[in-house]
């Protein structure tokens, strides 16, 4: 059991999805670029959901579960999770999968309160704004429904009908170190200064969870330890988490081409995949994509 020390989370946490705590700037307009058209294009479009998340945090697993039902519903293969771990309390547990200069992502996400889910780094999306897609049964356990994150996705326009960005990414992982190729396609002159974000991820990684819902194996209904909880998609290296800089003149009709080099530590290369975002002007994602470590992922065409 929890001693009174953790009692101050509930301030940043939800309570049976009363929602307390998350404060960000106004939701109304979330268009991305008046500038260029981001919506339409040659290429598929994908929405990066970023999770910030810590293992200290006793309202964290809503957030992952979220991503876990996603990953699961009809827009499977429109989404794309990112878990990217924070310090919630290290008082308490010393989180092992932090990486440096990820402050510098909660900054840029406006940050106010855990669980935080970001998507498509849009910060008029508050960070709990992903809840009104929950609801809780009588026991405790929470519910996903597709219907609702319908309505949320339309209100913020994140499924587009296509993309002018085409991401194709090649890696080449060892246990420890590895390289990214990625290229890039333009089915319109962009001719405006972006960013690329690559993250190496890795699933079925054990650590234990502070945990306040019923599920995970929390049968108590109180705060508990989830001594095996499993964490997916778990960011385990970035270029930058802001972005490396594509100047304008490389945004036209011609292909860009770069290369991360990257260290980390991985428990099992099996599980690890390569996510590659890019960013506009403002720090929006515009367009991401995901592969399977050590494989190609080719151009998607729409």
């Amino acid at each position: 059991m929890f001693t009174k020390k953790f009692l101050p989370i509930l301030l940043f946490g939800i309570a049976s999805l009363s929602f307390i705590g998350c404060s960000d700037s106004d939701d109304s307009d979330d268009s991305q670029n008046t500038e260029v058209d981001f919506t339409k294009g040659d290429y598929k479009q994908k929405v990066l959901i970023e999770d910030i998340t810590s293992a200290s945090c006793m309202w964290c697993p809503l957030a992952s579960f979220t991503i876990e039902e996603l990953d699961k519903s009809e827009y499977k293969d429109k989404i794309i999770g990112v878990g990217v771990h924070g310090d919630f309390n290290a008082s308490m547990v010393k989180d092992p999968y932090v990486l440096p200069g990820m402050k510098n992502l909660m900054s840029a996400l406006k940050l106010s309160g855990w669980p935080h889910l970001s998507f498509n780094r849009n910060t008029k999306i508050k960070g709990s704004a992903f809840q009104s897609c929950l609801s809780e049964t009588a026991s405790g356990i929470y519910t996903f429904s597709s219907a609702e994150f319908e309505k949320f996705q339309k209100k913020y326009t994140l499924l587009n009908e296509s993309s002018p960005i085409g991401i194709k990414i090649e890696s080449d992982l060892a246990a420890t170190s590895g390289t990214v190729n990625v290229s890039l396609k333009f089915s319109t002159n962009i001719n405006q200064e972006l960013k690329y974000v690559v993250y190496v991820l890795e699933d079925g990684l054990v650590f234990q969870q502070a945990n306040a819902t019923a599920m995970y194996g929390n049968n108590s209904g109180q705060p508990a330890w989830s001594n095996d909880f499993v964490h997916n998609h778990v960011v385990r290296a970035t270029n930058n988490f802001l972005g490396e800089t594509i100047a304008a003149g490389q945004t036209t009709a011609n292909e860009f081409k770069a290369t991360a080099e990257l260290t980390y530590d991985t428990v099992n290369l099996q599980n690890a995949s390569v996510v590659v975002a890019v960013l506009d002007k403002d720090g929006n994602v515009v367009n991401a994509q995901k592969a399977k470590a050590n494989t190609t992922q080719d151009y998607e065409k729409k």
